[in-house]
C-alpha cells in the first residue's frame, strides 16, 4: 500500500516524504482543500493560523480575496471547514481567471485570544479614499479596500462570524503579536507605499484598541526631493514580553517609480517598558525615520541589491536571528551578543531559493523552511545549521513537485510540530486561479479524505465562460512589480 500511494501521488506531479505516505490511505490527498485563490498566503501577512487547544486554525485568501477559515483537530486527525469567515471589499464577481483582476494584499491574519475566540483581520490594501483622509499615510498607486476585524461567535468555533468595526479602514500587511498576558499588537502598514507603519493595542481581547501609534515614519527623503521614505517591516513577539521588528528601505519615486528596496534592519519593543530600543539597547525615539534606521538599526546595507522582507526570531538568549531575501540569495544573519555576524546565503548553487521561515533550537542549532526550485521540479523541505549559520546543509524534503510550485506563509503562532505553517500550489497548466492549499508539519503535509478537499463546486465549469485575460496588462504589471515577493500582481 505504501509503495501504491507514492506512486499514485508522483503521477500527479506531487511526491511527500515517507512519513507523510503513510498517514496518507490510497484515498486521501495531502491538501485540505482546493479553493485557496490567487495568491491565498504570505509570510508578511501573519500569523495565518494559531494552535490552540488541540487544534490549529488557519485562514487564507479564497474565492473573491475573502478569507476563509479551516481547523484540524490533532487528537481526531480531522479537519473542520474551510468556512467563509468574511467578505472582502476587494472581491470580484464572478471568480477571475485574470491575474491582473486580482490585488491580492488584504490576504487574512488570524489569532486566538485568552478567551478562545478567533480573530481575522484582513480586506484592504491602504483603503478606499472614499472612507475619508488617512492621517499617517497617502493613497499612493491606487489604494484599495477596507481593513476588516472578524471575530467567531463563540470560543473555539468557525461556523459562525460577525464583524467588528473598531479599527481604520487603511491597513495593509495585518500582522497580529500576542504577549504573555494575553494582550493583543496589531501592526500594519496605514496606508499606501507612502505611509507610516503603526501598532495598534488591545487589553479586552479584541473588543477595543488603542490608537494607531506610528514605529516607522514615511516622509520626502532627506537625499531626493522626487523620493519618498517607504517601508516593508515584519514584527514578532520576542523573549519574554518583547516585540521584535525587521524591515527594509523602500524608495519610493515618483515619477518613475520602482519596485527597489534595499538594506536591512532590526530593533525591539520592550512591552513592559514602553520602549523601543536597536540591537544594543540604545533607545529609539518614534517614529523611526530613515536617517535614525541608518544610524542606529541597520545591518546590513545592500545599495542597488534589491532587499526584501524576512523574517525574525529570537534565541533563548535574547538574540535575534534574521532572513533576509537580497538579490537572488536567502541571507541568514545572526546577532552574537557583541555583532552582527557576517550574512551566509542559505542553500547556494542548490537552484533557485525562496523564503521560508525557520526555528531555532539553540543559539547554534538552527532549521530552516526554504523553498527550492531547479530544471527538475520543486522542493519544500528543511535546511540545517549546527555552527550558527556558517554552513548550512540539505536536509529532509517534505514535499516534491514536478509540476507544482508553492508560495509559504510564516510559522503559525504556538505551532504544534504537525502543523507548522500553511502552503498554496499552483500548477502552471492550471487555466484558472485556484490554488490547493497545504498545512506542513515536521514529517510533510497533513492528509486529508479527497471527497472533504474538494470545495470548489461548480467554480472551474463557471470560470470557463468568463473571457481570457488580459495578457498584455497581467504582463505590465508583472514587469511593474518586478523582484517583489510581498506586492504580488
Amino acid at each position: 500500500m505504501l509503495r501504491f500511494t507514492f506512486l499514485r501521488l508522483a503521477l500527479l506531479g506531487l511526491l511527500v516524504a515517507p512519513a507523510a505516505v503513510l498517514r496518507a490511505a490510497s484515498a486521501e490527498v495531502p491538501y485540505f482543500s482546493d479553493n485557496g485563490y490567487g495568491n491565498p498566503v504570505s509570510s508578511l501577512q501573519h500569523p495565518a493560523g494559531e494552535h490552540h487547544a488541540g487544534v490549529t486554525y488557519v485562514a487564507y485568501q479564497g474565492p473573491h480575496e475573502d478569507a476563509y477559515v479551516a481547523a484540524y483537530v490533532h487528537a481526531t486527525a480531522s479537519w473542520i471547514g474551510p468556512v467563509l469567515a468574511g467578505v472582502s471589499p476587494m472581491g470580484k464577481s464572478p471568480d477571475q481567471i485574470d491575474p491582473a483582476e486580482l490585488d491580492n494584499h488584504g490576504k487574512p491574519a488570524l489569532i486566538v485570544d485568552r478567551q478562545g475566540y478567533i480573530h481575522v483581520v484582513f480586506g484592504a490594501h491602504g483603503g478606499d479614499p472614499r472612507y475619508g483622509p488617512n492621517p499617517l499615510g497617502e493613497f499612493f498607486m491606487g489604494t484599495k479596500g477596507k481593513m476588516t476585524h472578524v471575530v467567531s461567535e463563540r470560543p473555539r468555533d468557525i461556523s459562525r462570524w460577525r464583524v467588528l468595526d473598531n479599527l481604520p479602514p487603511f491597513g495593509t500587511y495585518s500582522q497580529w503579536v500576542k504577549l504573555s498576558n494575553g494582550d493583543l499588537y496589531l501592526f500594519y502598514r496605514h496606508g499606501g507605499h507612502r505611509s507610516d507603519w503603526v501598532y495598534q493595542k488591545s487589553v479586552d481581547d479584541g473588543r477595543t484598541f488603542s490608537a494607531p501609534v506610528s514605529v516607522l515614519r514615511h516622509k520626502p527623503s532627506s537625499a531626493d526631493p522626487l523620493v519618498h521614505d517607504a517601508w516593508y517591516a515584519w514584527f514578532e513577539r520576542g523573549q519574554g514580553d518583547t516585540i521584535t521588528a525587521s524591515y527594509v528601505y523602500h524608495p519610493c519615486a515618483h515619477p518613475r517609480h520602482s519596485s527597489h528596496r534595499q538594506n536591512a534592519y532590526h530593533m525591539r519593543f520592550d512591552a513592559v517598558a514602553g520602549r523601543w530600543t536597536n540591537v544594543q539597547g540604545k533607545p529609539l525615539t518614534l517614529p523611526v525615520t530613515k536617517e535614525l534606521a541608518d544610524a542606529h538599526a541597520l545591518i546590513e546595507a545592500t545599495g542597488s541589491l534589491s532587499s526584501s522582507h524576512g523574517t525574525c526570531r529570537v534565541d533563548a538568549l535574547g538574540h535575534p536571528h534574521v532572513v533576509f531575501p537580497v538579490a537572488r540569495e536567502v541571507r541568514y544573519y545572526r546577532w552574537d551578543g557583541h555583532q552582527w555576524l557576517p550574512p551566509v546565503a542559505v542553500g547556494a548553487g542548490a537552484g533557485r531559493v525562496n523564503d521560508g521561515d525557520f526555528i531555532i533550537e539553540t543559539p547554534e542549532k538552527v532549521r530552516m523552511l526554504l523553498q527550492v526550485t531547479t530544471e527538475a521540479g520543486t522542493e519544500l523541505g528543511w535546511w540545517n545549521t549546527s555552527d550558527g549559520g556558517r554552513t548550512w546543509a540539505r536536509g529532509t524534503p517534505l514535499l516534491v513537485s514536478t509540476e507544482r510550485t508553492f508560495r509559504l506563509s510564516a510559522l503559525l503562532a504556538n505551532a504544534h510540530p504537525d502543523a507548522l505553517l500553511l502552503a498554496s500550489s499552483r500548477s502552471a497548466t492550471d487555466a484558472h486561479l485556484y490554488r490547493r492549499m497545504h498545512l506542513l508539519g515536521e514529517s510533510g503535509p497533513l492528509a486529508r479524505p479527497a471527497a472533504e478537499a474538494g470545495h470548489l463546486g461548480d467554480r472551474l465549469e463557471q470560470v470557463k465562460l468568463l473571457p481570457p485575460p488580459k495578457l498584455e496588462k497581467a504582463e505590465a504589471k508583472r514587469k511593474k512589480k518586478a523582484g517583489l515577493l510581498d506586492e504580488e500582481p
